[in-house]
């Protein structure tokens, strides 16, 4: 039987029929439990259940659909992210390609919006500026992820929301211990008797302190810096050793002037996400739904246009084109949040990082799980559908979002 035989409406007439947005759709779904059905990728709507659910529920249709159209408005957006990270360039190709202002005129073209991109030098300014509520979504590492997770439980107006995964990397791979070329340091135990630099507060220091913690080095020297400061250390020989991460970890490489000390990384999988506050994002869910959108458009982009992205990164970002290339094939894509990903937060405590080897265990983070924004953006791009609960188990070999 064909689909016109069935007496269902396709959702985009659906919401015409309605005169509202699929924000709206979306949101009376999950709240007022609005009928619909799934056929493969598509959401169709039974017209005699939606006019019954329709009649039940007139009050809200006419507040929400009948009401004179508002005037036209003007909303800030503000992003932030961290271009001297590449876990986290998804953001460069989206301001780049200006897709977060094309979706947000598909979500609401009655709305202005002006978007201020804010590039931070690392995670923890940027989990500050959301607390503010000076930045309203924020592209971080997984120990920012976490430290904003603890802030949580003390500060009664912010509720950290993982929105989405970025860029991944397993067992440690983007984040290594380097130490200049030609150096007397050969192994861990050599470390004892040289200055470490890293970024204070990042998943750069929480893998050091980890290692260290587990050679019953606590009282090892570390120098706080940026990480172009660490790079710099390295390339001067000031320092006798720094955890990186990518780009400066093969950009020291490149150079000749420093070589890792560990092949296969520091410990457990390098996480990277984005960030809200929930009661923003509940506030502002067609805004959220339409950067996932973009989010899950650069990461299609990049994977499948290597070369063009990683010019467009280049640019943006100042590395070497060869190099961005050569680092972004190297790296996951995938904004999918797995139970892997939940077990790797888990290990991570803000206050006292618990090395992998041990079982120590943390509060993992609140997560879009009960308000899935990602799966909204999945259905709107028609990949796909995503399981309402967490992906189990390894990361997924065959789709990738």
């Amino acid at each position: 039987m064909a689909i016109k035989d069935m007496d269902l409406l396709p959702l985009q007439e659906a919401m015409d029929w309605l005169g509202v947005s699929r924000a709206t759709i979306d949101r009376w779904r999950r709240n007022r439990n609005l009928p619909f059905i799934k056929i493969g990728k598509e959401i169709y709507m039974e017209k005699p259940k939606l006019q019954a659910w329709i009649q039940q529920h007139a009050p809200i249709v006419e507040r929400e659909s009948i009401s004179p159209v508002a005037p036209a408005s003007s909303e800030r957006i503000t992003i932030g992210y961290q271009s001297g990270a590449a876990l986290l360039w998804t953001p460069l190709i989206i301001k780049q390609l200006g897709w977060f202002e094309e979706e947000l005129h598909i979500v609401s073209p009655s709305t202005s919006y002006t978007v201020n991109w804010v590039n931070a030098p690392n995670g923890i300014e940027l989990v500050e500026e959301l607390i503010a509520g000076r930045v309203h979504i924020a592209s971080v590492g997984d120990y920012p992820i976490m430290i904003s997770q603890a802030l949580s439980q003390i500060l009664p107006k912010f509720k950290s929301l993982l929105l989405a995964f970025d860029g991944k990397t397993r067992n440690g791979g983007g984040i290594s211990l380097v130490v200049p070329s030609g150096s007397s340091v050969q192994s861990l135990s050599d470390l004892a008797s040289t200055t470490i630099s890293t970024v204070a507060n990042s998943s750069a220091s929480l893998r050091l302190k980890g290692v260290m913690t587990s050679l019953g080095m606590g009282n090892q020297e570390i120098a706080f810096r940026q990480m172009g400061e660490c790079l710099n250390g390295i390339v001067d020989r000031s320092v006798g050793a720094s955890v990186m991460w990518e780009p400066y970890l093969s950009w020291a490489q490149s150079l000749g002037a420093g070589v890792t000390l560990f092949d296969e990384g520091m410990g457990d999988d390098y996480l990277t996400g984005l960030l809200a506050d929930d009661r923003w994002a509940e506030q502002n869910e067609a805004v959220v739904i339409a950067y996932l959108k973009a989010h899950l458009r650069a990461h299609e982009f990049i994977r499948s246009q290597p070369a063009t992205a990683a010019a467009l990164i280049s640019q943006a970002s100042g590395f070497p084109v060869q190099l961005v290339t050569r680092i972004i094939a190297s790296i996951r894509w995938d904004a999918c949040l797995y139970s892997r990903d939940l077990r790797t937060l888990s290990s991570i405590t803000p206050d006292n990082y618990v090395h992998p080897a041990s079982s120590g265990q943390s509060r993992l983070p609140s997560i879009a799980a009960n308000k899935p924004y990602l799966q909204y953006a999945v259905e709107a791009l028609r990949l796909p559908i995503l399981p309402d609960s967490l992906l189990p188990g390894d990361w997924s070999a065959e789709t990738v979002y």
